[in-house]
């Protein structure tokens, strides 16, 4: 028998008294095993989520803070730091001899493929920068095949790793990580990411798509540091939009 979809303004099935939109749409409905076999929720369609017209002015900034610590955040300092990262891995790979095996096999591939395949199984963090790099040396094939895994739901370490890497390209490719969170199924965590990856291009057609999963995520997984991502990349939209300086590192810290 063929399951009723419920409406986002009746009750909630779970019995709280809620509209179904304010309780559990989004945490069980969509919470289903996918290829990776984790049950990871994935997302509603982006047409399901509207939180009406932006109101981005300082009293929105005030009132909702950063969380202190949260993987968005650390994300985004990196970005806004990749000389710090660079010199943590020299450090760190000096003094560790974890992943060395590994590390030889990143510098003697040269198939851009098995090195995506690389990022999809999980190489040791310390190898991260190294393999990033290597992936950078051929962005031309690289980027286009990253993007194409993006389209999945996939580990929050490669999510990640790919995030640093398009960042690292250079390439504006606002267009396709837009299409990537209105139109494929994808986990929080990855919406998340891609979000504030989506603020550093500035692009005005991101805000409204930021501004709803922002309050969605911070709604439906008030639990977790999800909303972060959209919200670091609204600041990071303003901070271009009014001309002022790139959003330190600084600011990302003390933020909240």
């Amino acid at each position: 028998m063929k399951r009723k979809k419920i409406g986002r303004n009746e009750p909630c099935p779970c019995g709280s008294g809620k509209k179904y939109k304010k309780c559990c749409y989004g945490k069980t409905v969509f919470g289903k095993k996918h290829e990776l076999g984790s049950t990871d929720p994935i997302l509603p369609a982006r047409e399901e989520i509207d939180y009406g017209t932006p109101g981005l002015d300082d009293n929105f900034f005030r009132m909702n803070p950063v969380h202190e610590i949260s993987a968005p955040r650390l994300l985004y300092s990196s970005l806004l730091m990749p000389e710090a990262e660079r010199l943590a891995s020299d450090i760190s790979n000096r003094f560790l001899d974890r992943g060395a095996k590994e590390s030889m096999v990143i510098e003697n591939t040269k198939e851009v493929s098995k090195l995506v395949d690389m990022m999809i199984k999980r190489v040791d963090s310390l190898n991260h920068e190294r393999l990033k790099n290597k992936l950078l040396q051929q962005k031309e094939t690289s980027i286009p095949l990253i993007i194409d895994e993006l389209r999945k739901p996939t580990s929050p370490a490669f999510v990640e790793l790919a995030v640093k890497v398009i960042h690292a390209s250079d390439a504006d490719l606002s267009k396709e990580i837009l299409e990537i969170v209105q139109q494929y199924r994808i986990t929080p965590y990855a919406v998340s990411l891609l979000c504030m990856l989506l603020g550093f291009y500035g692009d005005v057609n991101s805000e409204k798509v930021l501004w709803d999963y922002y309050h969605y995520l911070r709604e439906h997984f008030e639990n977790e540091t999800y909303s972060d991502g959209p919200l670091l990349g609204l600041v990071e939209m303003r901070e271009r939009k009014t001309n002022k300086q790139p959003f330190s590192a600084t600011n990302a810290i003390t933020m909240g």
